[in-house]
């Protein structure tokens, strides 16, 4: 049988062709004069033949379907549903499909109201219905337009079996449809002043996609097919159609965990860029949605997903909400191995990171919310860490301040060297920030935390990591020390330049002369010192021939002072 949706355009077929173009109705004109029952027996004599009779007819299956063909579109609907009684149940199916697929959808909707009274007036409840045939065609064949009208006027006939069983048969797994066809039909449903319909076919649609469970990706079939989320939003961006299906669903007790595995579902299948669900989940939902959805969410390759609806719920401003959403998180098997991400985010505000991140008034509050909320203490553990790390916006006061709230000496230590790893990498990456180290420091040894001192000092001069490339950081560790003399800490100054030139592999001769040049400014250092950190620095370094190109450097530049007590060292 050919797909009707090609000929569902016209009212009647005139002439039936063949792949080829060639008609073949040629012929046919005697199925519309002949009575059922002789078309009944031709249709046998053409599959069986005319059997021991020499020279007899071969059988001819295939003229038979295009005698039962031209039956269904030639012949009058109300003949079509008398003549479907007569017929075997495989022929009566095939003729009524083929009625359904190939006339106007008006005429296929005529078809199957009539066909369904006829079913229902008959009581012959042991015969298969011949409707539902014609139902599972038009929802699985006809176009999604022809389907939403079909479904109207269906509606007004006043035939609701009729449209229930089509909007189920469209859902249904085995249908075919993908959620780009759903996403179709609700828009069209609409249009066709079908609104009452087409919620109870979004409900379906969605209902249907818990069953499904969290895709997997064909390689055959496009992602967006599957995109319900994105479809909707794509035919009508003006609307927040699923959010407020959303909101509307998860209002209904008994439908609570159905509607967010929904979401979990719609959400990883989202190809758009901007997920406004997404956006939604994390804004306004509630920490049980919040957590539930992650939770599905948490493992690849949805994982991205799960992040992009943290960041949206750590943008939230209320300090209570948002220590509810962290008991909740940790409290969860799936995600409790993700709060440090979590509370990482809100320290950085989430989405809304571009206004820098939270005081230390704020992240005070948080605190003490999450203890009022009884939060487990290692939530509040984790939030002091999360807080003292985090570099990106802060002043070097604030930096301290916040390494002094972490109670536990270990604790306090790895963040101290996470924020010099962050803050080294940080400082040279602009230059011309040095005064945050500078002050840095300077409140490290305030606080008398020389521990920290040491560990930001390394860093800056010797990192741990020993890919990152020291380019330029000459220049910014001569103006840090240079900031340090200048603030009165010219042991800590000493001690990062002695770090610096000591380590030949990583600084240049070029960068040796920087050094040199900046110090000349500060007048807080000595002259005597200059020398002798040369001497105790650059004139013992291993490798005479990158010694030698550094005194070359520095007489060069005019330093020939320098460049001596380099050579010096050596004697």
């Amino acid at each position: 049988m050919r797909d009707g949706r090609t000929a569902a355009g016209s009212e009647t077929t005139g002439a039936l062709e063949s792949e080829d173009g060639e008609a073949w109705s040629f012929g046919y004109e005697w199925v519309t004069t002949c009575t059922v029952e002789a078309f009944v027996k031709r249709m046998q004599a053409l599959r069986e033949g005319e059997r021991g009779a020499e020279g007899g007819e071969k059988p001819r299956p295939a003229t038979a379907i295009r005698a039962l063909h031209a039956f269904a579109l030639k012949r009058p609907i109300d003949q079509l549903i008398e003549s479907a009684r007569c017929f075997d149940y495989r022929d009566a199916v095939n003729v009524l499909a083929t009625a359904a697929l190939c006339r106007n959808i008006r005429q296929a909707a005529d078809l199957a109201i009539r066909q369904w009274d006829a079913e229902r007036e008959s009581g012959d409840d042991d015969r298969p219905r011949l409707t539902d045939g014609v139902i599972h065609d038009i929802a699985c064949q006809r176009t999604v337009t022809d389907v939403a009208v079909f479904v109207r006027v269906c509606r007004r006939a006043g035939k609701r079996d009729l449209v229930e069983r089509t909007m189920n048969a469209f859902t249904e797994p085995g249908s075919g449809r993908t959620n780009l066809d759903k996403a179709l039909l609700y828009i069209a449903l609409r249009d066709e002043k079908c609104a009452e319909e087409a919620a109870e076919f979004l409900r379906q649609a969605l209902v249907a996609i818990v069953g499904e469970g969290l895709p997997r990706m064909s390689e055959t079939v496009p992602k967006e097919f599957h995109d319900l989320a994105g479809a909707l939003h794509h035919l009508s961006p003006a609307e927040r159609i699923l959010e407020e299906w959303v909101d509307a669903q998860l209002q209904l007790d008994d439908r609570v965990h159905e509607t967010r595995r929904i979401i979990a579902q719609l959400i990883a299948t989202r190809t758009d860029t901007h997920d406004t669900l997404v956006e939604h989940v994390g804004k306004w939902r509630t920490r049980h949605d919040i957590a539930e959805i992650c939770g599905q969410l948490i493992k690849p390759p949805y994982s991205e997903k799960c992040a992009k609806i943290r960041k949206h719920a750590a943008a939230r401003d209320t300090m209570e909400d948002l220590a509810e959403i962290v008991r909740i998180w940790y409290e969860s098997d799936a995600l409790t191995r993700t709060t440090r991400d979590l509370l990482a985010d809100i320290v950085a505000r989430g989405t809304a990171a571009h206004a820098g991140p939270r005081s230390p008034r704020e992240l005070d509050r948080l605190d003490t919310a999450l203890s009022n909320v009884n939060a487990p203490p290692e939530c509040r553990r984790l939030l002091r860490i999360a807080a003292a790390v985090h570099t990106d916006g802060r002043s070097g006061a604030d930096l301290v301040a916040l390494l002094g709230k972490i109670e536990r000496p270990r604790d306090r230590n790895r963040a101290a060297q996470t924020i010099a790893q962050r803050l080294a990498a940080h400082v040279l990456e602009h230059g011309d920030e040095a005064d945050l180290f500078v002050e840095y420091v300077q409140g490290l040894r305030t606080a008398g935390r020389a521990d920290a001192v040491y560990l930001a000092c390394k860093e800056l001069a010797d990192p741990a990591d020993p890919m990152r490339p020291p380019a330029g950081s000459g220049a910014v560790i001569a103006e840090i020390a240079a900031g340090l003399y200048d603030a009165g800490f010219g042991r800590d100054g000493w001690d990062l330049l002695e770090r610096c030139l000591e380590n030949e592999q990583r600084v240049t001769p070029e960068e040796v002369a920087l050094i040199v040049e900046r110090l000349h400014g500060a007048p807080t250092m000595q002259e005597e010192d200059r020398h002798f950190l040369l001497r105790a620095t650059v004139g013992r370094w291993s490798d005479a021939r990158r010694r030698e190109e550094t005194v070359t450097v520095l007489t060069g530049k005019g330093y020939e002072e320098e460049a001596r007590e380099v050579i010096r060292s050596l004697r």
